[in-house]
């Protein structure tokens, strides 16, 4: 009697068990973003101490394909809170990482907000790109509003300096214009979905019949660094999304998307 009392009692006992070691068993490290009122919060950037990044989805939910530990250390940067870094434990529970944050103060009128939160990028469609791009479906180095807002540079081209799928070179003493990696093509850029035209990438798009050069200016005196909220560079056309591709035309080399306005 005992001993079947006792079998019942561990079978019962499983599927929680299973929940909270889920994640453990899958060989992955979940971190849930979370508001002091528990709330999730989209979009957040994650960083791992070795430097690994990753930007959480709607739900507030961030996966790394490793093993979980029983404490991990990590940074947080998302717009409208205190940044946060430090160490936190695994959730005995869940088998999760959860990290409240802290919302800074601000000097506005109230407001009522209905329904799902929403932002003018996640509208743009840049979020559901960084969720396919983490999740292997494109190959695109994608600049968050936190990593401008981290690094605050003064022009464009310093942000894209160093990157792998695009090169910046210089044309003059004040102007610069952006290249496939091979440096044989310029880039197609994109501004808010809209194909920028009349600048100096257009010398190496049309060689045969190339426009003047004083009618070309430079992407850094076309757009500012400090109105941008967020950069997506793809480096070939096969990488480029479709819905992109729709908006570009004819895209010669990669293609450079830049989303301007609130960063929040």
């Amino acid at each position: 009697m005992m001993r079947h009392l006792l079998a019942a009692v561990l079978l019962l006992a499983a599927p929680s068990f299973g929940t909270a070691t889920a994640h453990a068993q899958e060989g992955r490290t979940v971190i849930r973003i979370l508001d002091p009122e528990t709330k999730p919060v989209p979009y957040a950037l994650v960083t791992l101490r070795d430097g690994v990044s990753r930007v959480a989805d709607d739900s507030g939910m961030v996966i790394f394909s490793e093993a979980p530990k029983d404490s991990i250390r990590f940074q947080v940067r998302r717009i409208g809170y205190d940044p946060f870094g430090g160490w936190v434990n695994r959730s005995d529970v869940t088998g999760e990482f959860a990290v409240a944050l802290r919302l800074l103060p601000r000097s506005i009128q109230s407001v009522q907000v209905v329904g799902r939160a929403d932002t003018p990028l996640g509208r743009s469609g840049f979020y559901d790109r960084v969720q396919r791009v983490q999740r292997g479906a494109y190959s695109a180095r994608m600049i968050t509003p936190e990593e401008l807002e981290m690094r605050n540079p003064i022009k464009l081209t310093q942000m894209l300096q160093g990157e792998n799928l695009v090169k910046v070179q210089r044309y003059d003493m004040s102007r610069s214009l952006l290249t496939g990696r091979g440096g044989m093509c310029g880039m197609t850029i994109l501004l808010d979905g809209m194909r920028v035209s009349g600048t100096l990438e257009e010398l190496l798009e049309n060689r045969v019949n190339p426009p003047p050069v004083s009618s070309l200016i430079s992407i850094d005196d076309m757009v500012t660094a400090p109105s941008l909220a967020a950069i997506e560079i793809y480096g070939s056309v096969g990488s480029v999304p479709a819905e992109l591709q729709r908006s570009a035309g004819n895209i010669q080399c990669g293609l450079i998307a830049l989303w301007t306005g609130r960063r929040r």
